[in-house]
């Protein structure tokens, strides 16, 4: 068991075992049942005095665009086609207005459903003033005391609200108007009031802002008139002021004028640099004969230069055609040469007269440039005071033109509001009205009984559930099981035999008829011992407990006499604090024993004494030892324990408690194993995990534990079925 102890004890909270729990249910089935009979009883009960309640339901169709002999949105109201629209409409049927409207025309504040002061007065005020003597008493005090009408109003308000209900249907235009009431007819009544104070608000809040439209239209239009009459005047003086009629063709006239103006100019410009280009050339001192006057482009068409260059080519021919049957002193050579040298001549003379031609002709595109470029400063100054003119023109001319359509659209307004001031548009209209309700719709009884049954169901085995989680002792084997993880090896059943309730348990309990539970539990527990340990031959076995009066003498000396059924067997009694065992077998408490042989050497055959019942041989305690645990560590006991191994089969000892006091773990020191008896409702869960975490920490065998004194309620698998099927253990 201690191999898997740790592991298990780590674990045992991360593992849910529904089979516990289902157990545990089945187990208190019957309370379960009672329970919720007793609740489902009383919601009975409480069902049936419920007041019927009854709902009637109304729809109303919203119609997205109004009927309108004029289309007047833009001056009375909520525009049809926005997105809230709908939204608005289901808040307007909410609304505190809509209800009061109800409330006034049927006098609801004087029904007591809605009222609640009419229900206190005609139950508890008016029973006491009935009694002279009260009313005499607190009759001026009564009137005095009326209640708050703004109170009173609320409370109804409050009541009629938290009965109606405004269901829109999805994808539709309808929407339902439910109103639920203890009388039917009323239900029925007020469904359809609501919808027809919803047609006629609508209709109020439509005339109310049309007359207010029309009232506020008839008063800015005088104010209009005056604005237009103003801007006209405005338009009219500027006119006259700047000598115009009107403002056609002024701006696209200067706008020709400066154009032609300024293409003029770069005509003249593009001329003079042409001009001044030539001059530069001809003035450069690069020119020096007709052939280079002629590569100027400015110069090269001219006439004069054109003849000259011909007839000197002409000249230069005729010298080198001469030259070549000549000589230079031929009279046609020297003829040709001064032809020669006479054109070249004239051509110098044309240069410089085209020199001082192209200069005067620079001189005059210039100064008409000059005359141009301050045309067209003064052209540009007077077209800005014509765009300013303009702008000014077209401002006024705006303003004359805004006033004049604001005020033909208020006429227009005036005579669409006196037209339709009474026209009844109605944005809604019945589709269904409310029927009285033949049948309550509240409160629900069956829902209501069968609600309750399935929830008390619920609590019981909630609550169940609870007191298991939160129980903190051990209930039975299965519950050990199921809360540290391991397999105990039996539980023992509590002794209900009166004549054990005044003294302990003593040996005789083993045979008795009336407690078969029992003896077959402790058999059970040597079979667990005889099988778990086959392979290892426990022949000394320690009965310990967590503290004391948990029954381990009462099993360790029963679980003896179940081995001496089979067995040579040797009791114990190593309690050497509190010794029990020689009372148990009517032998006075302190009877020579253990200690008489290891202090007195009082020889061992008296010590020992043996059962003539049961054959078991019991070693008791002995006399009281001034030190007990140095006893029990001693190498006398140890070399006892060993010499009685070698003459009895099985040696059980009863130990003392483990965690008040050492003594049981100085004493698994020297046995082969251990186990650990807990007691069934009483040892808490923390004590037996600090138990065994003690004796395995001491490297100390742990055989098992034993659930002792289990309630019948809890019971003993192994003791239910061997009774049922016949069957008990020798």
């Amino acid at each position: 068991m201690q191999e898997h102890f740790e592991d298990n004890a780590n674990h045992q909270n991360d593992m849910i075992d529904l089979t516990h729990y289902l157990n545990l249910i089945k187990r208190n089935w019957i309370s379960i049942f009672i329970f919720s009979v007793l609740v489902t009883g009383l919601s009975v009960f409480i069902a049936l005095s419920l007041k019927s309640k009854y709902t009637a339901t109304a729809t109303l169709l919203i119609e997205a665009k109004e009927k309108k002999a004029i289309s007047i949105e833009d001056v009375v109201g909520i525009e049809p086609n926005q997105k809230e629209y709908y939204e608005t409409q289901f808040e307007i049927l909410r609304s505190n207005q809509i209800a009061e409207k109800v409330i006034h025309k049927l006098a609801l504040d004087q029904n007591e459903e809605f009222n609640p002061m009419l229900g206190q007065e005609s139950s508890i005020v008016e029973t006491i003033k009935s009694y002279p003597v009260i009313a005499g008493l607190l009759g001026s005090a009564n009137e005095e005391e009326a209640p708050d009408p703004e109170y009173v109003r609320q409370k109804v308000l409050a009541a009629f609200k938290k009965n109606l209900e405004i269901t829109p249907i999805l994808k539709t235009q309808l929407v339902n108007i439910s109103f639920t009431s203890s009388d039917p007819e009323l239900a029925a009544k007020i469904a359809n009031e609501v919808g027809y104070a919803y047609i006629e608000n609508n209709l109020e809040s439509k005339i109310s802002a049309t007359r207010y439209a029309s009232s506020w239209i008839t008063s800015r239009l005088s104010e209009l008139r005056e604005q237009l009459a103003d801007s006209e005047k405005a338009l009219s003086d500027f006119l006259i002021r700047e000598k115009l009629i009107d403002d056609s063709g002024i701006e696209s006239l200067a706008s020709k004028q400066l154009a032609s103006l300024s293409e003029r100019l770069a005509q003249v410009r593009d001329e003079r640099i042409e001009i001044e280009s030539a001059y530069r050339a001809l003035t450069s001192g690069s020119v020096k004969d007709i052939a280079s006057l002629s590569a100027i482009p400015a110069i090269s068409q001219h006439p004069q230069v054109i003849d000259i260059r011909n007839a000197e080519l002409e000249a230069q021919n005729e010298v080198n055609e001469l030259s070549k049957r000549y000589g230079p002193k031929h009279d046609k050579m020297i003829a040709a040469q001064a032809k020669l040298q006479s054109i070249e001549e004239q051509a110098q003379r044309v240069t410089q007269k085209l020199i001082r031609g192209i200069g005067k002709e620079l001189q005059a595109t210039k100064e008409q440039e000059s005359l141009l470029v301050q045309e067209v400063t003064r052209e540009k100054q007077d077209f800005q005071e014509l765009t300013v003119k303009k702008s000014k023109y077209d401002s006024l001319q705006r303003e004359v033109e805004t006033n004049r359509e604001i005020l033909n659209l208020f006429l227009t307004r005036q005579k669409e509001t006196t037209a339709t001031s009474d026209f009844d548009a109605t944005n809604a209209r019945f589709t269904d009205k409310a029927l009285v309700p033949q049948l309550p719709s509240a409160p629900k009884r069956k829902l209501i009984v069968i609600a309750a049954f399935i929830l008390s169901i619920g609590m019981a085995i909630g609550f169940i559930i609870m007191l298991d989680l939160l129980k903190n002792t051990i209930e039975s084997a299965s519950d050990f099981e199921d809360k540290f993880g391991l397999i105990p090896m039996g539980g023992i059943p509590v002794v209900k035999s009166k004549r054990f309730r005044k003294k302990p348990i003593d040996s005789s309990i083993f045979t008795d008829e009336h407690e078969v539970g029992f003896s077959e539990s402790i058999r059970s527990i040597r079979t667990s011992l005889l099988v778990n340990h086959i392979d290892r031959q426990h022949r000394k076995i320690a009965v310990t407990s967590s503290l004391p009066e948990e029954g381990k003498t009462t099993v360790s000396l029963n679980l003896a006499i179940s081995f001496a059924k089979v067995e040579q067997v040797l009791f114990i009694d190593l309690d050497l604090r509190k010794p029990a065992v020689a009372e148990r077998f009517g032998y006075k408490k302190y009877h020579q024993g253990i200690t008489n042989y290891l202090l007195m050497n009082t020889p061992l055959s008296e010590c020992i004494f043996k059962d003539e019942v049961s054959g078991l041989s019991i070693l008791p305690a002995g006399m009281l030892a001034a030190n007990p645990q140095e006893l029990l560590s001693s190498h006398q006991l140890k070399s006892l324990l060993t010499e009685l191994e070698g003459s009895y089969d099985r040696i059980i000892i009863d130990t003392p408690p483990t965690l008040p006091i050492s003594d049981s773990l100085i004493i698994g020191q020297c046995v082969d194993s251990v186990v650990l008896v807990v007691k069934a409702n009483t040892t808490k869960q923390a004590l037996v995990k600090k138990a065994m975490t003690k004796l395995i920490s001491h490297q100390i065998t742990l055989a098992g534990v034993v659930v002792n004194q289990i309630s019948q309620k809890a019971g003993t698998a192994e003791y239910e079925y061997g009774q049922y099927y016949g069957y008990a253990e020798n």
